[in-house]
């Protein structure tokens, strides 16, 4: 069985490294409120492993920024007046009321 974190970022949502204790990084992601980190594992070999993950990890954000942004070019999204004015008078048959 797998455990699997969903996060939909929000403003001010990031990622750092960042070494709570002497000797110790992290790389941590989320927000203040939310967050996941990732530390290296105290093996023989979990540096190693960290580095490729991390860089894999790098390589897969990287590739899912470059598609959002070449989403948020490729849609429109209506005005505030039109998403305010949708729907008004849909129920009035052109002539009805003349």
């Amino acid at each position: 069985m797998g455990i699997h974190v969903v996060i939909q970022p929000l403003v001010g949502y990031g990622a750092a490294v960042v070494s709570p204790s002497p000797g110790v990084r992290q790389l941590v992601a989320g927000s203040e409120e939310a967050s996941f980190i990732i530390q290296v594992p105290a093996r023989i070999g979990g540096l190693m492993d960290t580095a490729r993950f991390a860089r894999s990890l790098a390589d897969a954000a990287n590739e899912f920024g470059n598609w959002c942004e070449a989403q948020n070019r490729t849609r429109s999204y209506p005005s505030s007046i039109e998403q305010e004015w949708s729907g008004v008078g849909d129920d009035v048959v052109p002539g009805e009321h003349d």
